[in-house]
């Protein structure tokens, strides 16, 4: 049985029929900075990813922390106190905004969600949330009602309502927290999974205000824009401080699932913190830690956020020349290296997709708006492998039918 027919016998046929249409017939072996080695010896330029892997695969610093780490400590025996976790907790603490002093950890974007949602009940008393449309916050039971397009999908049902608001409709956010029955009100920056959909920040300070106004606590779920993707420290926390912080994904450093709630402890209150309901068996470990606090280190650099900067305009650039013209693509956008180009159809996006992995070039679509590519390279790639990688993703293009020519009276 080869490795492809394997695989679907273990996860499912749908995906080993995914790597089929894309020649990905061997499995994934070795990975270093931009580039993923297959056991054939075949390499790929990864573009995707999910947003973990801003630092590149096996960042040189990174691991050398974890390959100490594991010769001391792995996980936690949660009796004492873990000199590491405290660490990466103070790290965090020193880069979020005035006041969000106090930090609980979680191993993934989506417990960390649902941690703020227990946070946030347990604080204000009350059992309803809002989110914004388009917005994307996790698989898990509770996260999947924040996320619009995905609420209809879980099968737990929530004991009150979720409201979706558009960011710019003021006055029906200010009429659903009015009437004081919301704990939280949670927003993406950035709306990745919706389409790569930046969020403006003066939308953000107004709903804040909102929030305050009517002791709604305003949560920032920074698991995609924050610790450098957009090109600074977090998208909007520092410019739109909220109550709660959430982060994840490149908190992990590319190596293991670590995730965090950055929070106002005096804002909160006590019982948010009750640590019954935010225990964990695996969060807060050693290794996790001493990851975390490199990290933070890592991409607060002022070098490392300037070529964010820099190769995410040099990137949409290049695409938009290549592709703007086009009528197949309508958009390119986004902001430091988190880039969407926003297709005509899903359908051109998924045929990009499987030409650009036939040529060597691995990217995705977003989830809850697959018209939409999701290009995220990693921040330690080089000038000459990005151009490489958007040009064949400029190619794979050319594999995709033209549009139809509207027909003249």
């Amino acid at each position: 049985m080869g490795f492809v027919e394997r695989y679907g016998a273990a996860f499912g046929r749908s995906k080993a029929m995914l790597l089929r249409m894309s020649g990905l017939l061997a499995a994934e072996q070795e990975a270093e900075g931009a580039w993923i080695s297959d056991t054939e010896g075949r390499r790929w330029l990864d573009f995707g990813s999910f947003g973990v892997h801003l630092a590149g695969h096996r960042h040189p610093r990174i691991t050398a922390a974890a390959r100490d780490q594991l010769g001391r400590m792995g996980l936690s025996g949660k009796i004492l106190g873990n000199a590491e976790a405290t660490r990466c907790a103070e790290a965090l603490i020193g880069v979020a905004p005035p006041g969000l002093d106090q930090v609980a950890f979680a191993n993934t974007g989506a417990e960390a969600v649902e941690m703020a949602m227990k946070m946030a009940a347990l604080s204000t008393g009350r059992a309803e949330f809002a989110a914004l449309r388009g917005s994307y916050h996790g698989k898990t039971a509770g996260a999947l009602h924040l996320s619009d397009t995905y609420a209809v999908r879980s099968p737990v049902p929530l004991a009150a309502p979720v409201h979706f608001l558009d960011p710019g409709d003021l006055d029906r956010a200010r009429r659903v927290l009015a009437r004081g029955t919301v704990a939280a009100l949670f927003a993406e920056p950035v709306r990745g999974e919706g389409g790569v959909l930046p969020v403006e920040q003066t939308h953000l300070a107004a709903l804040r205000e909102i929030c305050r106004e009517t002791g709604t606590l305003f949560v920032l779920d920074e698991i995609q824009t924050g610790l450098g993707r957009c090109g600074r420290i977090w998208r909007s926390a520092l410019a739109v401080p909220p109550d709660l912080l959430l982060v994840g994904k490149v908190l992990g450093g590319g190596l293991l699932p670590v995730a965090a709630v950055v929070h106002s402890g005096t804002r909160l209150g006590g019982a948010a913190g009750d640590p019954v309901v935010l225990a964990s068996s695996f969060a807060g470990g050693a290794l996790a830690g001493r990851v975390g606090a490199e990290v933070v280190d890592l991409v607060r650099q002022d070098t490392f956020l300037d070529d964010v900067t820099r190769l995410g305009a040099a990137a949409r650039q290049r695409l938009d020349a290549a592709l703007g013209a086009d009528p197949r693509i309508r958009e390119v956008r986004g902001e430091g290296l988190m880039i969407g180009v926003e297709t005509a159809s899903p359908g051109i996006a998924g045929q990009i997709v499987l030409e650009a992995a036939k040529q060597g070039v691995l990217v995705s679509f977003c989830l809850s708006a697959p018209q939409v590519l999701r290009i995220y390279p990693p921040a330690v790639i080089g000038r000459g492998d990005l151009d490489r990688g958007l040009d064949t993703i400029a190619a794979a293009l050319t594999a995709v039918p033209e549009l139809p020519v509207p027909a003249t009276t």
